[in-house]
Formats: C-alpha cells, structure tokens, sequence
C-alpha cells in the first residue's frame, strides 16, 4: 500500500476531508492508503468507519479503513515515499507553527493545498517551501462533530480548488491530471454533501468568501447560533456595516467579487438591513440552515483558542489602511474579539454593545 494523499489537521475540516477522501481513493485504488496528522487526543475519531451528516441529507457512513493515522511525522517518513499531496486543514493561527511538522512529508513532487479561511496564511507555506507548487482550498460550509467519528456539515457550498495555469508547473500539470478522477468521483458519488470544483481566480474567491466569514466574528460575539445571530437584525447591521467596508477595499483593489451565494456580494449589506419579516422570506437560503450551527471562530472562542480574526476582519483593515479606506465597523469588531480572546470567561455582547 502507499499514501497518495496526507492531510494535516485532524479537526472539523480535515475529519470531514478525511472521510470521503479515504473512500475514494480506495475505490480507485485498491492499496491507497490516506494518511492522518494530527494530536494523540484526535486518533480516537478515526476508525475503520466515520459517520457523516448534513443539514439537509440523511445520515450516512464512509469506508475510511486505509487511514493510518500518526502523530509523529519524522518517523513515518524515514520509511515511506512522500505522499503526492499534503492537505492542510489546520487554522490560519497554526500554520507557522506546522511548518516544521511538515517538512518530512514534503518532497521535490509533492503538492501542498492550503485550505484555511482569510486572506495570506498561504504565504507562511510559500516561503517555506519555495520549490513546490503550492494551491489553495475553499471550504465555503462549516462542520461541527455531533459524536465520536461522526462529523456534521452545517450550511452548504462548493469546495474550490485552485487551478493552476497549465504549463507553469509540470508537478501541478500531473498533479491536475492525477486528480482529476478524485474530483469526479467525489462528485459523482457524494455531489450533495462534497461538491467539489476548480477556480481560476483564488484570489477574488478567498476576499469574497472574506466578506461572507466577517459574519463568523459577530456570531462569536453574540454567543448565539449562526441562525439567531442573522435573525436578529442589530447583528445583521453589524454585519452590513463591515461588509460594506469590504466591498470598498476589494473595489479600490480592482477585485471584481465572484457570486459565491445566492445574493450577489454587492447586494449582501443592503439584504441583511430589510426588516426582519421581509429578510426571513426574502433571504430564506441564509437562514434555512442547521439551528445548531456556529461558525468557527464561536467555537474557537469557547475552546478558549486564538481565532482567525487577524486573517478575515484583520485583512480588511490592514488592506483598508494600506489604500487610505477608513474600516470603523470591522475595527470595533476586531478590537472586541482581541478582548474577548484574553478573558477569563465566555460572554456575550450585544448589537446595541457594538453599535455605541
């Protein structure tokens, strides 16, 4: 058996990365093998079955009998080819840190995909690792663990996997080529729940979903689910208020926003105003989502974890002083969560807090 594909980060992404990438790869190939990295206290969550659900779909099991999961990277690799591509699904605030974890996995052929949320952790692996092709992943949906091994996707969308230009890279070139059956059984098996596709233009995707996750720091901050947090229309303001922000930096950039929901990017802060009666009907894809579901940087905080503030709220502002653009909203924001961050207990600030 050999390992073709290595994901490092055994959390919420990578366990539901893991899950329909261990069956695939298996029933394309018989001796693949999917290689795991992550801590000791993870391993439990990966036996030869994971359980996965969806907001919208039935229950359902994957075969993931060919992970091996490890926690010591060195090890694994004095004896085993390096695999063709490592996934990285831990958070922007990890990425300097895993750089070192990595390097026994990273060979002259092997792809790195990096698939955090914001704007310019990438960079931290580029420098790193100069030689090798390096692609960037969207996940536009968040995932909660309901039990042990079973991992629950909470809102919908499409995962985007950079494109590079053909020719540029001969490595990316047999990588694309390789990969390409992984990506069309994925969604020809499990199109409902994995949807997966190639972009063109990373850049303009990663700053619109940027706008779209500036609602993750508001919902940490109300300590409500995702779906109380939209249906409260003080939060909603909040919300149009950074976007707004946003917009005016990518438009000063000359980033035109692809539409990555159902309301084009543009539109978004002039929905999330209208009144609470006309938004649930009008805006009815935003909030017909799990009950349950919070956003990431929610959990982050009540894990007591740094959150990813700098690379979503942070990247709007540091860009929005670079160009001369006043960012108050996000400011305000991010000024929250940084104290938020470094308080002794869980608490919760209300719109009319922010807005004063």
């Amino acid at each position: 058996m050999h390992v073709e594909h290595a994901i490092v980060g055994a959390g919420l992404i990578g366990g539901y990365l893991a899950a329909h990438l261990a069956d695939v790869t298996l029933q394309l190939q018989s001796d693949a093998r999917l290689l795991v990295v992550g801590r000791d206290y993870a391993k439990s969550q990966f036996g030869p079955r994971l359980t996965i659900s969806d907001f919208a779909t039935p229950v359902q099991t994957r075969d993931t009998q060919n992970i091996e999961f490890v926690t010591n990277t060195s090890s694994w690799a004095s004896t085993e080819r390096y695999p063709n591509v490592v996934w990285l699904t831990i958070k922007c605030t990890g990425i300097k840190q895993v750089v070192p974890d990595i390097r026994p996995l990273i060979g002259p052929q092997t792809i790195v995909v990096c698939c955090q949320n914001g704007i310019g952790s990438d960079a931290v692996i580029r420098q790193a690792f100069p030689d090798n092709p390096v692609i960037r992943c969207m996940f536009p949906f968040n995932v909660v663990k309901l039990n042990k091994g079973h991992f629950h996707r909470g809102s919908s969308g499409t995962v985007m996997l950079e494109r590079l230009p053909l020719g540029q890279y001969p490595v990316f070139d047999d990588f694309h080529q390789r990969f390409s059956p992984v990506i069309d059984a994925l969604n020809e098996q499990y199109g409902e729940v994995f949807p997966c596709a190639w972009c063109s233009n990373m850049d303009a995707l990663l700053w619109a979903k940027c706008q779209v996750n500036l609602t993750n720091s508001v919902n940490a901050l109300s300590n409500l689910s995702l779906k109380e947090t939209l249906l409260d229309k003080g939060y909603r303001k909040i919300i149009a208020l950074m976007m707004q922000e946003h917009l005016a930096v990518c438009a000063a950039q000359g980033i035109a926003l692809p539409k990555i929901t159902k309301v084009a990017a543009k539109f978004i802060p002039t929905v999330l105003r209208l009144p609470n009666w006309l938004f649930s009907r009008l805006a009815k894809s935003m909030v017909d989502i799990d009950p349950h579901a919070k956003l990431s940087m929610w959990w982050d905080l009540d894990q007591g974890r740094a959150t990813e503030i700098d690379f979503i709220n942070g990247a709007t502002m540091i860009a929005g002083q670079r160009l001369g653009i006043d960012t108050p909203m996000n400011n305000i924001v991010y000024a929250a969560i940084k104290k938020m961050e470094k308080a002794p207990t869980r608490y919760a600030l209300s719109a009319q807090d922010l807005l004063k």
